[in-house]
């Protein structure tokens, strides 16, 4: 319920982004974007119980999840006085297995012994809300700080098929707060730009995380905006005996409208 109710809310924002009455207010710009992202997955993943030490497992080699994923997300936003950007994303990816294991793993306490067969889930859903100011704006482009929040919902399980029947999950929710940069220029014409961003954050040898993207855009129409470009995501965490790498990289398109 909690993930409806959060995809609802910025589908709702899209919705008003794309139906304000924007031209009332000659110093607002609102925007919805939808975009289409094919990450590659890599990953590891140690889950330990208070007993047992867990395994350090890689979900594609190991437990066959698939390695990409088609993947859409939803971004909006409002822009004041030309500088002033509020704005929210969201994302959710879902990467499924189904393979005999070829050595034994312990996972959350558990032992799968090689030769079982199990299936695996991971779901990850990354909300993002934050602010962006253009501290430097000129004809050619800007450059902006960007201030956000990330927050990760996330749940790994493995399950085995036959008896014994084996059922393990692991959640991990996190805020990330993060800051970075923006950027966007036009090199030729208003049409053509070339923009990119990252944001992240440190928390030294407990964990990191990194997204970032670069991107080339066309726009056809002033309130029209047709983009691609390649993206990734870097977070590691570690809490414990237990530990998350999470690395999620690829090319994307979006279609933005602005009003």
């Amino acid at each position: 319920m909690r993930r409806t109710y959060c995809g609802f809310w910025v589908t709702g924002l899209f919705l008003f982004a794309t139906a304000a009455p924007a031209a009332a207010l000659p110093f607002v710009e609102v925007w919805g974007e939808v975009r289409y992202w094919r990450p590659t997955l890599e990953s590891e993943i140690v889950a330990s119980s208070a007993a047992l030490l867990g395994t350090t497992i890689d979900p594609v080699t190991d437990l066959g999840l698939d390695e990409e994923q088609n993947v859409p997300e939803g971004r909006a936003g409002i822009t004041l006085l030309g500088r002033h950007k509020l704005r929210v994303g969201y994302l959710s990816l879902s990467f499924d297995g189904d393979r005999n294991l070829t050595r034994d793993i312990t996972f959350q306490g558990q032992t799968f012994t090689a030769t079982t067969r199990v299936l695996t889930d991971l779901d990850v859903t990354i909300l993002r809300g934050g602010y962006q100011f253009d501290f430097l704006k000129t004809g050619i482009g800007y450059l902006g700080i960007l201030l956000e929040v990330h927050y990760f919902d996330g749940e790994a399980r493995i399950r085995t098929v036959t008896a014994p029947i084996q059922d393990e999950t692991v959640d991990f929710r996190v805020p990330i707060p993060v800051v970075g940069l923006a950027f966007r220029a036009y090199p030729i014409t208003r049409i053509l730009s070339v923009g990119a961003e990252v944001v992240g954050i440190t928390a030294g040898g407990r964990g990191h995380y990194i997204d970032g993207e670069a991107s080339v855009t066309f726009t056809p129409f002033p309130f029209v905006e047709l983009t691609g470009g390649y993206r990734v995501i870097n977070l590691h965490g570690e809490e414990g005996d237990d530990q998350i790498d999470l690395r999620l990289h690829g090319p994307f398109a979006a279609l933005t409208i602005r009003f």
